[in-house]
């Protein structure tokens, strides 16, 4: 029985870390997004890679300033995006490393 309980007690912690962990990065993404879309410009980016394991993502390049650019943002499997395709690009002013493509819902 108190096998059964330490057991117990070691993966309702596992999941809370879990738990933990996904919201801490949840809560950073929505930082980021919302920073960009404070002060922001909108360009042209090209698709340069694109991932569906483990969640759909794109990586997108982009130049500000003479500066380029390799950013990662998610789309939705019914976006329809592929390698070498142009899509829009809002960047931070500020941060240009930070960017949402126009597939993020808060384009």
């Amino acid at each position: 029985m108190r096998d059964k309980i330490k057991i117990f007690g070691i993966l309702t912690i596992l999941l809370l870390c879990i738990y933990l962990f996904y919201n801490y990065l949840r809560e950073s993404r929505l930082r980021e997004v919302e920073y960009v879309n404070k002060n922001f410009n909108i360009i042209n980016g090209i698709v340069t890679r694109k991932s569906v394991q483990k969640g759909n993502h794109i990586w997108v390049k982009y130049k500000v300033n003479g500066n380029v650019y390799v950013e990662s943002d998610g789309f939705l499997e019914s976006q329809k995006v592929n390698v070498g395709d142009s899509v829009k690009v809002k960047y931070s002013i500020d941060k240009p490393e930070l960017m949402i493509t126009e597939f993020n819902d808060y384009f």
